[in-house]
């Protein structure tokens, strides 16, 4: 925020509820971290399932590619796995194409 006004605060105070996500959880695509979004606020079964299983989670964890530059573990990493394990390509181009995509390596 760039004001401490009333009106920022209330903003961002919004911000942290669930209710300010309600309507991308209806239309789909996303889950919540708020642990007050309701559950009926989910589009379909699927994304519902998997928002009960984050609200009731004891840990969180992260993977490997959370460490990595952006543009690797969101980008190159993300598509190289997934087209290895779809067998659109074999796990040696896919490895060589996400070291080649490294920073320093460019």
């Amino acid at each position: 925020a760039f004001s401490d006004s009333d009106e920022t605060k209330a903003v961002m105070e919004f911000f942290s509820t669930g209710e300010s996500v309600k309507g991308w959880l209806q239309a789909g695509g996303a889950l919540s971290p708020h642990l007050d979004a309701q559950l009926d606020w989910y589009g379909d079964d699927v994304e519902r399932g998997i928002a009960q299983l984050v609200q009731e989670a004891t840990a969180f964890r992260f993977d490997g590619s959370d460490l990595m530059p952006g543009e690797v573990g969101a980008g190159s990493f993300w598509k190289g796995m997934t087209d290895w394990v779809s067998g659109s390509a074999d796990l040696d181009t896919a490895l060589q194409e996400i070291d080649a995509s490294w920073p320093s390596n460019n």
